[in-house]
């Protein structure tokens, strides 16, 4: 009944609103204007539509929908993965047709809507101006309604021309920021030649599937093909999207520069066995116990103010880089965000390389 309900109102919102959902950018502004109706409200307050891109057919032999990129918290990840197939559902069901055949998850935080500030009174001698030019209108309410809004717009024209400014001059002071952080910072782990020809910086958080994935799947190849031969290094930094991340990320500081990596992989390898049990933390511990780890020297990692305050210093390079979501890769200055397997890194190195 309800999913009927789903297929009524959006054959009727399509109907209402048909040129919005032409292009891309138009629909993604749809989906998320209209997010909460489409799959309730508590999936709603956990994911928020990113971008619509061209499907390869993967839950249809016969492709013809998209696939749904959707930003979601680290801790809800594995949840709304498993509700992928509903997700799905719900959004063909409000459109009334196939509308996308898969979703894919990206890691990262949801910022709650800002609210609107108030439009500031445009001045008096722009409203005297305008009803000046509406006198000749005789409808009264008609007349005092054009001179409102043309008092609005002339504001507007003004405000968006100082936006533009405002907003070249913060870009290029973000850009000289951005130069300094893409380079190897004091206290960062360096994976190869530290004079490598080619840098990959790593943003990532340990309870993030994605990142996980990196680390399983794609770094063996890139550390055969392009790290062991000196062609390229590269720089872990922590972005822990949620506590247990952010203690992970401690404990891999505290295993030294020497065994950074080793701990760094181990914990990645092991993902769902410890962070899908009643207790991550505790889990995370044990599994770390293989390798010699003890209860009393977790504790004092987390008590280390030293592996605590590396952890800080990368999230804030991360948020001045203009990081919103794990893993976000830089390849030679440039933001990648997840570009996907070892063929597509090796690629954008054979493009950009040096």
């Amino acid at each position: 009944m309800r999913e009927n309900g789903f297929r009524a109102v959006g054959g009727l919102a399509q109907r209402l609103a048909s040129g919005l959902a032409k292009g891309r950018g138009a629909s993604v502004a749809r989906l998320r204007a209209e997010w909460s109706a489409i799959v309730g409200p508590d999936l709603a307050r956990i994911t928020r539509p990113e971008a619509l891109t061209a499907s390869r057919g993967t839950r249809s032999s016969k492709g013809g929908g998209k696939l749904l990129r959707l930003r979601v918290p680290g801790a809800a990840a594995l949840e709304v993965q498993h509700m992928a197939g509903q997700v799905v559902e719900r959004v063909n069901a409000y459109f009334g047709h196939k509308m996308i055949d898969d979703i894919r998850l990206v890691q990262g935080a949801i910022s709650a809507r800002a609210a609107t500030p108030p439009r500031p009174a445009p001045d008096a001698r722009r409203v005297a101006e305008m009803t000046e030019r509406a006198a000749s209108v005789k409808d009264p309410e008609l007349r005092a309604a054009l001179a409102r809004l043309g008092a609005r717009i002339g504001m507007g024209r003004r405000q968006a021309v100082l936006g533009v400014l405002a907003g070249a001059f913060a870009v290029r002071e973000v850009r000289a920021q951005d130069l300094k952080l893409l380079e190897p910072l004091e206290g960062d782990h360096v994976l190869g030649k530290r004079d490598a020809p080619n840098t990959l910086i790593d943003y990532a958080s340990f309870t993030c599937p994605f990142c996980a994935q990196f680390y399983i799947a794609v770094m063996p190849t890139l550390r055969k093909e392009w790290i062991d031969s000196g062609k390229l290094r590269l720089i872990h930094r922590h972005f822990p999207m949620d506590v247990v991340a952010t203690r992970a990320s401690q404990l891999a500081e505290c295993a030294g520069p020497q065994k950074f990596f080793e701990r760094v992989d181990l914990l990645f390898r092991s993902q769902v066995e410890w962070l899908t049990g009643s207790d991550p933390l505790a889990e995370m511990v044990k599994v770390l116990a293989k390798e010699g780890l003890t209860d009393d020297q977790a504790q004092a990692c987390f008590a280390n103010d030293k592996a605590l305050d590396k952890v800080l210093a990368d999230v804030q390079s991360g948020q001045t880089l203009g990081v919103r979501q794990t893993p976000t890769l830089f390849i030679n200055d440039q933001n990648y965000l997840n570009p996907g397997g070892p063929e597509a890194i090796a690629a954008i190195l054979r493009q950009v390389g040096r």
